[in-house]
């Protein structure tokens, strides 16, 4: 039987209805010896607040019983190498470690000791042998280097090491990326860049987080890159004055998955899904929205790469700076003569290529 793999996005529970009941598995999957979910814990569990600022965003914090809402998706596996895992200090990172462990998830991606922190994943059974890296990036601002702490980006060098170690313990290598901006529906071109050198130096699938944002994938050569899978389902958080820390926005709604089968002596085989986050879980869409979005910002990879990829993304990055993240993400809180500034003001862009 093949083994099948279940990506999905970033998940973060930070209030304690969302902790409240436990979902079922998502894509009707049973986790057992051939079946896993990898998902993305995006923050620490705990009852304390880290108080050293983080060098850029608020430190977040799940509810400590958060992770009773995804028993039911155990055993699987959890990536933490996230710009977050210290929100809760050093506590909350063992706690996290420990209450996965003890909930029957295997992590990946943050640990108490350097060697833990570097360790590797590794999922077998009769069909052969995966390996599961996770790296969190630089501009995510991370706590750098930090132990305990998060794995951060070792550099290519380093990287293509590590992946060379993996080939010869492992049929295939599934490299997790918590990288790049937030909120645009595109890659940097530098993490093209840096996907491209991943999947030559062999990884077999390459997953990204953090963007909180569907976005487009690619073949590079054999090797498909998800660039952004979305959140999966990320709380909302509010002021008891009524401001909103977090808010949702139907972008952030769009939940993508990527369903991989791993049969032995042959290279991995996937395909997409769409979630939509509602009030209290992800379900499967109807509409399908999230592989729509996928689709769509696929094009410009397709047709764009190296300088006139460079060049497309500074014109729609620019674009977006100017008034699409406001359209899309801050209308809720903008008053109605600025929501009508912004809608005249895209009205009369007259930008080329693709939008978000």
């Amino acid at each position: 039987m093949a083994m099948q793999l279940l990506c999905v996005g970033d998940i973060a529970l930070m209030d304690p209805q969302s902790a409240g009941w436990a979902w079922e598995p998502p894509g009707g999957l049973h986790p057992g010896d051939d079946a896993r979910i990898l998902f993305n814990w995006e923050l620490p569990s705990g009852k304390t607040v880290n108080s050293v600022p983080r060098s850029s965003g608020p430190r977040l914090v799940a509810h400590v019983d958060s992770i009773r809402a995804i028993y039911k998706w155990a055993p699987g596996f959890a990536t933490l190498a996230t710009n977050h895992m210290l929100d809760a200090g050093e506590e909350g990172l063992t706690y996290t470690l420990e209450s996965l462990a003890r909930a029957g998830f295997y992590t990946v991606g943050a640990g108490r000791t350097r060697e833990e922190i570097a360790r590797p994943l590794f999922w077998e059974t009769p069909e052969g042998k995966l390996a599961v890296i996770n790296w969190v990036f630089p501009e995510t601002h991370p706590e750098w280097q930090a132990v305990p702490g998060p794995n951060c980006w070792p550099g290519s060098e380093r990287a293509a090491q590590t992946i060379a170690e993996l080939k010869t313990l492992a049929d295939w290598v599934l490299v997790v990326v918590h990288w790049s901006d937030e909120l645009f529906c595109y890659p940097r071109p530098e993490d093209r860049d840096i996907a491209g050198d991943l999947a030559r130096m062999g990884a077999d699938l390459i997953i990204g987080h953090h963007p909180h944002v569907v976005r487009g994938m690619e073949v590079i050569g054999s090797c498909p890159v998800f660039y952004s899978l979305g959140n999966f389902y990320f709380s909302e958080l509010q002021e008891v004055s009524g401001r909103w820390i977090v808010k949702e926005a139907p972008r952030n709604r769009e939940a993508l998955a990527v369903e991989i089968r791993f049969r032995r002596g042959q290279a991995p085989s996937y395909q997409a899904l769409s979630f939509w986050r509602t009030k209290d879980q992800a379900v499967p869409d109807p509409l399908h929205r999230a592989t729509r979005r996928m689709r769509a910002t696929s094009r410009p990879l397709q047709r764009w790469r190296g300088p006139g990829y460079a060049a497309w993304y500074a014109a729609q990055r620019a674009r977006f700076d100017r008034w699409g993240c406001l359209l899309q993400f801050g209308l809720c809180k903008l008053d109605r003569r600025n929501v009508m500034r912004i809608l005249s003001r895209s009205l009369h862009s007259r930008h080329r290529g693709a939008s978000c």
